[in-house]
């Protein structure tokens, strides 16, 4: 009854007859003061009080609302947090139709500012709504964009766009591709093993081709019992082809250069809503600013447009030095093994690596050839005209058939 009650005030004559009326009801705190008496209902009870007072001809002298609900109500800060809940939700609701994030899966060689910097440049960026984000046009323009990405799925969870992709030995072409094609060659290359699935080879082992050269043909001659040609019809090529290839390596790196010296740093938060940047990164005056975000969420994938920004400022002397050929080949080594690693990663099977490292006026220079095996294929879309042609053939046979 603390919580939540009122206080009825009535004639002190008629208090016994409430007595006897509500029998039923809990009544509390019964205090007789100047011939009038008043008592304490709990709030689930006052509907059927009134009543009983009505249908009693009890006239109420004063009521009242009391209790530490009544007070949360009346206090000006319970109603400022309850319209804040209230647009806090339907913020949540509105924010959900859009995207906040956008994130990539799966990805070594290609980095992830590098390949969100091609989904923006397709107009899609955070504060999108999701409707507008056609995700089956989105894998097909990164795939035609970046030739070793074999595989591509953009989904929408929450408010993330997530991007999966696939940089593996096994070259395979998506099954969403809607028009016939061949698969070419993306590439120079030595031909050093093909398996066809659907199609019909174009290459053999030991051919060596060049780039756009057709290694697995998307039109395929359909013949009788009597090996006679009937027609030719149009598919989805599909198959492995493995070639060997060379890359010319070239890496280099200026003999002077200059060194950081660092100072004590120090850091310094702001709050921003949708990512924009109230300080300029980088190198400003011979201060290195690196920035950091950190986006709320809901739950899972649930994004919202505000973040914490976090900038770490570290001040520092340049020192003008230069390299010495140990420390200089110790560098283009390290960026060779990486250059090397992710070729592996990919699945490629590096066979040799005849590079050196030689001085220069000003610079250290690490060229030469890498060999190695790798998967090579690219959507080559069938011709329009080839099409119409074999269209025509069909309908010319069918004619032929019809005259029989």
């Amino acid at each position: 009854m603390k919580f939540h009650f009122y206080e009825i005030i009535i004639d002190r004559k008629y208090i016994y007859r409430v007595l006897n009326a509500a029998n039923k009801i809990n009544i509390r705190n019964i205090i007789n003061k100047d011939n009038k008496t008043s008592f304490y209902v709990d709030y689930t009870d006052i509907d059927e009080t009134l009543n009983i007072l009505k249908e009693n001809n009890i006239h109420i002298l004063k009521i009242s609302e009391k209790g530490i609900y009544t007070k949360l109500v009346d206090k000006l800060i319970f109603k400022v947090a309850i319209i804040f809940a209230f647009v806090f939700i339907s913020g949540l609701i509105l924010c959900s139709r859009y995207i906040w994030e956008i994130s990539v899966e799966g990805n070594y060689s290609y980095t992830t500012n590098k390949l969100k910097t091609f989904v923006y440049s397709q107009n899609i960026r955070e504060g999108l709504a999701k409707n507008k984000i056609n995700c089956e046009d989105l894998e097909k323009k990164i795939r035609r964009k970046y030739n070793d990405i074999s595989w591509v799925c953009a989904e929408i969870k929450g408010t993330n766009l997530i991007i999966h992709i696939k940089e593996n030995y096994i070259t395979e072409i998506s099954k969403k591709e809607t028009k016939p094609y061949h698969i070419a060659a993306n590439k120079d290359a030595e031909i050093v093993s093909i398996l066809v699935r659907s199609g019909v080879p174009g290459v053999k082992v030991g051919d060596k081709v060049k780039k756009g050269t057709i290694l697995i043909n998307g039109l395929v001659d359909v013949f009788d019992e009597s090996e006679q040609k009937l027609f030719t019809k149009p598919c989805n090529s599909d198959g492995e082809v493995i070639g060997k290839t060379k890359y010319e390596y070239k890496d280099e790196l200026k003999i002077d250069y200059k060194r950081k010296e660092y100072k004590k740093g120090y850091s310094y938060y702001l709050p921003s809503i949708s990512g924009y940047k109230w300080v300029k990164t980088g190198n400003t005056k011979n201060k290195n600013i690196a920035y950091k975000e950190i986006k709320l969420k809901g739950f899972g994938n649930y994004y919202l447009p505000i973040c914490i920004q976090k900038y770490s400022v570290k001040p520092y002397t340049s020192l003008k030095c230069k390299y010495t050929e140990k420390e200089a080949a110790k560098i283009l080594k390290k960026r060779l093994y990486n250059k090397l690693l992710i070729m592996e990663q990919k699945g490629y099977k590096i066979l040799e690596k005849n590079v050196k490292i030689v001085k220069e006026r000003d610079s250290y220079t690490c060229s030469g050839e890498i060999i190695c095996l790798e998967p090579l294929g690219e959507v080559s879309y069938i011709l329009e005209e080839d099409i119409q042609k074999i269209n025509m053939e069909k309908e010319s046979i069918n004619d032929e058939t019809k005259g029989q």
